[in-house]
């Protein structure tokens, strides 16, 4: 008879992160045998982006019981975190970065919520490693001066999110094969979570913040080797706006536009170019931007207007962004 599929699968994208696998997934693993004995079936997905640090050679001896999808390239976390899902088993997928500590208790989030049919995903809470201080919660979210702002927190309470965080999260598989994952248009890295999130809400599924679901998250661990600064800021930019483009009803898309346009003004006087150079690198990818708008805006179901987290659920705290 076939093995029985899990239902938690948890899903760790990598990119040379074998030093980082070997100082996290003990939390991880201790955490997957915490929520078997709950009686919860589980497995372990990790998916190396292109690694060149020997990650799937060590994990077969270290973590024989893990299944390892290798990219032949180092394509973004988008294809990684895609690839891990789309050869998951479970029903839900948790998916963590690999720089990210599980604490106890973490993966029995997922049952109680996800027994809403609506739930699309939950995101979790995020802790300093060095610190304990908070670091990420529940996301909220405004549209300000053509831009959505998202980098408001809030803490204590569970609730709606604006979005999920793509690095410590657990999401209904089906649905997010059904939106075709992480848009491997925002890669290697930024806004892509926050893209999903909105395409999924826009459909009206719900995103929940699950504050006893707690990680302990090295920020930006795997990101900070793979580009300069500059570079970074230029992928954010070009991004935030490759976001809004391909996402906002046409009411909300001219006033995008228009304020975009003010930007190249204001930030030339400034010195500030990285936001120009994001600029033209989002105006060479206006086809594909078009061609992906005209696929989504079939599937939406609620106005930019609905998606607004203007405040947290009234026992929570707001510690600031992220």
């Amino acid at each position: 008879m076939p093995e029985p599929s899990p239902r938690l699968s948890v899903v760790i994208p990598t990119w040379n992160g074998a030093e980082l696998l070997r100082r996290y997934l003990p939390s991880v693993t201790a955490a997957m045998a915490e929520a078997e004995t709950a009686g919860l079936s589980t497995e372990l997905v990790i998916s190396d982006d292109g690694s060149s640090d020997g990650t799937a050679a060590w994990l077969a001896t270290a973590y024989p019981q893990a299944r390892v999808i290798v990219s032949a390239a180092n394509r973004g976390f988008a294809f990684a975190a895609n690839a891990g899902i789309e050869a998951a088993r479970g029903e839900i997928a948790v998916l963590l970065n690999n720089d990210a500590a599980v604490l106890p208790g973490a993966l029995a989030v997922w049952p109680e919520w996800f027994a809403d049919p609506a739930l699309f995903a939950v995101t979790f809470r995020a802790l300093d490693p060095a610190t304990r201080a908070f670091a990420t919660g529940g996301k909220l979210g405004r549209f300000r001066r053509g831009f959505w702002e998202t980098w408001q927190n809030y803490d204590g309470a569970r609730g709606p999110s604006f979005a999920l965080v793509g690095g410590f999260c657990a999401v209904r598989r089906a649905m997010f094969l059904a939106l075709g994952g992480f848009d491997p248009l925002f890669a290697p890295y930024y806004w892509e979570d926050i893209d999903l999130s909105y395409r999924a809400r826009k459909r009206g599924w719900r995103i929940v913040y699950a504050p006893s679901a707690t990680v302990l998250h090295e920020i930006s661990a795997t990101i900070r080797r793979h580009r300069t600064p500059w570079r970074r800021r230029v992928v954010i930019h070009r991004n935030r706006l490759l976001f809004h483009a391909k996402n906002l009803d046409p009411g909300w898309l001219r006033r995008h536009r228009r304020w975009r346009r003010l930007l190249l003004a204001q930030l030339a006087l400034r010195g500030d170019f990285a936001y120009h150079a994001g600029y033209l690198a989002a105006w060479r990818l206006r086809r594909a931007v078009a061609a992906a708008r005209r696929r989504e805006s079939s599937e939406w179901r609620l106005p930019d207007a609905a998606l607004a987290v203007a405040a947290p659920p009234a026992d929570a705290q707001t510690p600031g962004p992220s």
